[in-house]
């Protein structure tokens, strides 16, 4: 019981069953049938259109190609049914999100701050300020998909289950090869021409005479980012001397002298004091994190399968650049 209780599915189970209940997700729909085909008609109409057009090439500098603007339409139709769903089933119901914005919006517009909430949120849903305001729509879409999700998972994954998807998706836990190393670094922009011959030189007197790493690093010059690292992986090593620096000395044996490695900044004489290889964790370490991956994909594809379901209750239609609107089936089906 006390794994269960600080068990992340436990949390993530538990906070669904609330909102559920709270927030009241069943609320009884329309017999089928029963709602105005206005309900399940979408336009895309030809402002609505250039809009979509006009972000795009705000990110990207030029038009969409016909792929990509089937794309935004289908993600703008996908928004519009979640909203039409949301409403349907009475998200925003008693949301003190919903009601704080309202408010909010009466206290602006009719510059009465001191009135009582209830009745400036009342007045504005008569108003009907809700169904034109832009946050009030993202908070229900994201509403909307949040609760999706959330009934995708009605108990904490099985350990046979965790296992399993653990054993598919182990090598994206692979912890990586790591050196703790010294270095000796001498400097292309003093040393120039001799640089190569210099490091040859020094790396022969230091293994001649058995020098100590410490006391090798102050035969060359002074390194702005130190002259030790300490469990450095591969990707560690890129960030500061450059991928090629870093692929050759992950692999280097522990107790010796290499070199001269080429950088960015000049030559280095490398000490391995340890290696640690790369290896897979077992489950244990990781769990919370595969619990944790496993719940989000159970939840996206039940946001996935959920979306296939909702778009065939509605019709879309797309104003094109010609006089006719016309049925674009394309739009939504990908």
């Amino acid at each position: 019981m006390t794994r269960l209780a600080t068990s992340p599915a436990f949390h993530f189970v538990l906070i669904g069953a609330l909102l559920y209940v709270s927030q009241g997700f069943w609320y009884p729909t329309a017999a089928p049938g029963a709602a105005s085909a206005e309900l399940h008609r979408i336009v895309v109409d030809r402002d609505r259109l250039e809009d979509l057009r006009d972000s795009f090439r705000k990110l990207s500098g030029r038009d969409p190609g016909a792929a990509e603007e089937q794309s935004l339409i289908r993600d703008y139709t996908d928004r519009e049914i979640l909203y039409r769903e949301a409403l349907r089933r009475g998200l925003d119901k008693a949301d003190r999100s919903v009601k704080f914005r309202l408010v909010q919006k009466m206290q602006f517009l009719e510059d009465r701050a001191g009135d009582d909430p209830d009745l400036l949120y009342r007045e504005a849903l008569e108003l009907g300020l809700d169904r034109g305001d832009l946050v009030i729509r993202r908070l229900l879409i994201e509403k909307m998909r949040l609760l999706i999700k959330l009934n995708a998972v009605s108990r904490a994954p099985e350990e046979a289950e965790l296992l399993k998807f653990y054993k598919e998706n182990a090598e994206d836990y692979r912890q990586p090869a790591r050196v703790s190393l010294h270095h000796v670094f001498l400097s292309a922009d003093k040393r120039g021409a001799t640089l190569g011959q210099d490091a040859a030189a020094l790396l022969a007197a230091i293994r001649a005479q058995s020098t100590p790493a410490e006391a090798a690093i102050a035969l060359g010059d002074v390194f702005p980012l130190g002259h030790t690292l300490r469990s450095s992986s591969e990707q560690n090593l890129a960030k500061l001397f450059g991928p090629a620096f870093a692929r050759e000395v992950i692999g280097l044996d522990a107790g010796a002298w290499y070199g001269p490695i080429r950088s960015a900044y000049g030559m280095h004489l490398v000490w391995i004091d340890s290696r640690q290889v790369s290896k897979l964790p077992g489950l244990e370490p990781v769990r919370n994190q595969i619990t944790q991956r496993y719940l989000a994909e159970l939840r996206d594809a039940k946001l996935t399968a959920e979306m296939e379901i909702l778009r065939r209750l509605y019709a879309v239609t797309v104003a094109r650049d010609d006089k006719e609107v016309k049925d674009d089936e394309a739009a939504i089906s990908g």
